[in-house]
């Protein structure tokens, strides 16, 4: 499994809706928010995903893509959420045996407002 830290490998994927992803199409340009869901379909799986749409206009608005996906990702468990900046770094990872268990959607809300504005200079990475 992918830890913090860790980088993202470039995967394709169909989305829940039916439309093909490619991380290739963002790397290095938006950041990653992943969210993997189990193959079979539950009510627990459908509120999440209701609950990311109600508050679909916070997350599209900011520099990033978010997927939903049933397809297999290597080293991604199922379920799970990820938030990876641009580079591909993971910043975010939790995964839970439970749809119900995964993180609130205004918790990764929070980790993805912190990708977007957090100062590489600022954690000592320059040089």
């Amino acid at each position: 499994m992918l830890q913090r830290g860790d980088l993202v490998p470039h995967f394709t994927v169909n989305a829940l809706h039916g439309e093909e992803f490619s991380y290739e199409t963002i790397w290095q340009r938006r950041n990653l928010v992943l969210i993997t869901l189990p193959p079979a379909d539950s009510e627990s799986a459908r509120r999440y995903v209701s609950e990311l749409a109600a508050r679909g206009a916070e997350f599209r608005d900011g520099h990033a893509d978010w997927v939903i996906t049933q397809d297999r990702v290597q080293a991604i468990p199922s379920p799970a959420v990820l938030v990876a900046d641009r580079w591909g770094e993971v910043v975010y990872i939790a995964a839970t045996s439970e749809v119900r268990d995964l993180p609130q959607v205004e918790e990764v809300l929070e980790w993805l407002r912190y990708v977007e504005t957090r100062c590489p200079e600022c954690e000592g990475e320059s040089k």
